[in-house]
C-alpha cells in the first residue's frame, strides 16, 4: 500500500466527507438500520454518528475496511459509539464471516471502488440472513446522457485519485444482478461536488 493510499487519501476523505450535509445524507440512508450490521468500506468511521442513537436498535456493528490508514482514523471514533463496534481489515470480495451472519449490510459511497464488485455483492448476499436487508448510499451512472459522457471521459482520473473509483456504475442494475430485490430507490443530485460525482443512489434491497 503506497503512501498516498495509506496516509493522504484517508486524510482527504475525512476532510471532505465530514461536512454536515454529508452526515445528513448518511442519516437518511441508515435511518432503518437495526440488529447485527456489517458495513462495507467503513473508511474513517464517518457513519458512526449517522446510525440510530438508541443502543437497542443496533445490536453491534462490524466495519469492514482493508485500508490501515482508514482503520487508524476510525478507531478514534469508536469509543463514542452507543453500541459495540469492531473493525475487520479484510476485502469485501472475501468477507471472513459464515453465511447468514448479519441482519443488515450497509454501504456508503463504497461500491464504486471495489476491485471485484460482482464477487463483493455475492459475498454481501451470502452473509445476509434470509430476509436481511442491504442499505446503500452510492454514486454512479448519471441519467443525463451528457453527464454520462463526461463520467466516461473522467473515469481514469477518478480511478487514479479516488482509490479505484468508477463514477459511471449503474448501481441499481448491479444490485439486482447479485440477486437482491430492491425495495426502495431514490435517484437525486445534491449540490455536493461536481456533477460527475454526485449522481446519487439511495436505497434498500432485500435478500
Amino acid at each position: 500500500m503506497g503512501f498516498y493510499r495509506r496516509a493522504v487519501l484517508p486524510w482527504l476523505m475525512e476532510k471532505g466527507m465530514s461536512r454536515p450535509e454529508v452526515l445528513d445524507l448518511r442519516r437518511r440512508a441508515l435511518r432503518d438500520a437495526a440488529g447485527r450490521i456489517l458495513e462495507i468500506g467503513f473508511g474513517f468511521g464517518g457513519t458512526l454518528a449517522a446510525y440510530p442513537a438508541a443502543a437497542s436498535r443496533v445490536a453491534c456493528l462490524v466495519g469492514l475496511e482493508p485500508n490501515r490508514g482508514m482503520n487508524l482514523r476510525a478507531a478514534r471514533k469508536i469509543p463514542a459509539a452507543p453500541f459495540h463496534v469492531s473493525i475487520v481489515r479484510a476485502s469485501a470480495a472475501a468477507i471472513p464471516f459464515p453465511g447468514a451472519t448479519f441482519d443488515m449490510v450497509t454501504s456508503n459511497w463504497t461500491l464504486c471502488s471495489l476491485p471485484d464488485l460482482r464477487a463483493s455483492l455475492g459475498e454481501i448476499v451470502r452473509v445476509l440472513r434470509p430476509g436481511g436487508r442491504f442499505l446503500f448510499l452510492e454514486h454512479g451512472r448519471a441519467q443525463d446522457p451528457r453527464v454520462r459522457r463526461r463520467q466516461r471521459l473522467l473515469a481514469p482520473l477518478f480511478h487514479l485519485l479516488a482509490d479505484g473509483c468508477r463514477p459511471d456504475l449503474p448501481i441499481d442494475e448491479e444490485v439486482r444482478a447479485a440477486g437482491l430485490s430492491i425495495e426502495s430507490l431514490e435517484r437525486f443530485e445534491p449540490p455536493i461536488g461536481p456533477r460527475t460525482a454526485r449522481q446519487f443512489y439511495l436505497g434498500s434491497a432485500r435478500r
